[in-house]
């Protein structure tokens, strides 16, 4: 029997009904990750860490299935999803970047045969023909758009979020009374943050496992560049597009080796002209602990400006585990430049008020002066 391997557990692309609105095919998207979340957390012997989707809604003040389930109005439900699908869209992509971190090594002792799996296998097929074969036709608008009707929209949305609350469920019963495959995972650390364990190539990363943030060497040296943070908005959108599987990726100063999205920041900001001596440059949790002791940390997400580095905590668990660059910031929105985003540099949003933001890093002062250690 050949080994289970990641491509063969993640599940195909569930299809897209036509007409759906913009809301309904973020939240399709999402769900898939999700799902895939879960199997692959399932087959790693982490299933107590799958997330939960309708928590994740809840958090963002979205319908849930109550909602649905006894609409007031059913148009402006759906456009409360369609109004926040950029959100959900970050949440897919970051989703897609915690999946990729996963490599065939994890799961290969995993059996197909798995209970929970095949349980979970039979809700995506009903899924599958809900939004595809199964799926209400769209119809003709006064403008000649086909779309599908709100109500038709909310029953799909329901079929959404009772898939993703029963995959979550089948997870969690397994997560006490599977037998757990952790001797398999080479390198895992449990609770460590995602992307830490393993580097870009799914190898086991020793020299950046998770680590509890040292304590702070870091100082910076007052420099007078220019334009510092023109020249980081530049610098990280001359990156945009960049993937690791880019023959170019390999020589990039930011490739390290392992999880590089604080390695692209600190990078860019040098390149801006700022000169900050990190204790850890391309650890995540060292870098905020860092801007604590520099007293580079702003207020709040809030207060956050152009050429700031923005700090997340995807797995919710208080250690943070992604950064990167506040590009502009408007309408209550943070938009930012991302390495190591789904595998590549990409440009991302999300509100000021998002729980995965923990914060963000303001640079060090310009101008003459000295330097100054903490």
């Amino acid at each position: 029997m050949s080994p289970t391997t990641v491509a063969k557990l993640e599940i195909k692309p569930l299809p897209h009904p036509d007409g759906a609105s913009g809301g309904l095919n973020a939240i399709i998207d999402a769900v898939e990750e999700h799902i895939n979340r879960s199997i692959l957390l399932l087959a790693t012997g982490e299933p107590e860490d799958a997330p939960d989707f309708t928590t994740w809604l809840e958090g963002k003040e979205l319908p849930g299935e109550s909602d649905l389930q006894k609409p007031v109005d059913e148009a402006d439900l759906v456009d409360k999803y369609t109004d926040r699908q950029q959100e959900v869209k970050s949440l897919t992509a970051n989703l897609d970047r915690e999946n990729k971190s996963i490599n065939d090594s994890q799961v290969a002792a995993f059996s197909l045969s798995n209970n929970t799996y095949r349980n979970i296998a039979k809700i995506v097929l009903e899924l599958r023909d809900t939004l595809g074969e199964d799926a209400p036709a769209p119809t003709k608008g006064v403008d000649g758009v086909y779309r599908l009707s709100p109500l038709a929209e909310i029953g799909l949305l329901l079929a959404l979020l009772d898939a993703a609350d029963r995959v979550h469920d089948e997870v969690q019963d397994a997560a006490n009374g599977i037998e757990t495959h952790a001797g398999d995972i080479a390198g895992s650390v449990p609770n460590a943050p995602r992307g830490y364990d393993n580097n870009n190539g799914g190898v086991p990363a020793a020299s950046n496992a998770y680590r509890p943030a040292p304590a702070s060497k870091a100082s910076y040296r007052i420099t007078d560049p220019p334009d510092p943070i023109g020249e980081a908005l530049r610098v990280a959108g001359k990156e945009v597009g960049t993937e690791e599987n880019d023959e170019a990726f390999g020589s990039k100063p930011y490739n390290n080796g392992s999880a590089w999205c604080a390695a692209f920041t600190s990078w860019v900001w040098k390149e801006a002209g700022y000169d900050v001596t990190w204790t850890d440059f391309d650890y995540v949790p060292a870098v905020w602990n860092d801007a604590e002791a520099l007293d580079l940390r702003r207020p709040s997400p809030a207060d956050a400006q152009p050429g700031d580095l923005i700090v997340f905590d995807w797995e919710g668990d208080g250690t943070p585990d992604h950064i990167g660059i506040v590009e502009t910031v408007s309408g209550g929105m943070i938009h930012t430049i991302e390495g190591n985003s789904s595998d590549r540099v990409q440009r991302l949003d999300y509100s000021m008020n998002a729980g995965e933001v923990v914060g963000v890093i303001k640079p060090p002062p310009t101008g003459s002066g000295a330097d100054v250690r903490v």
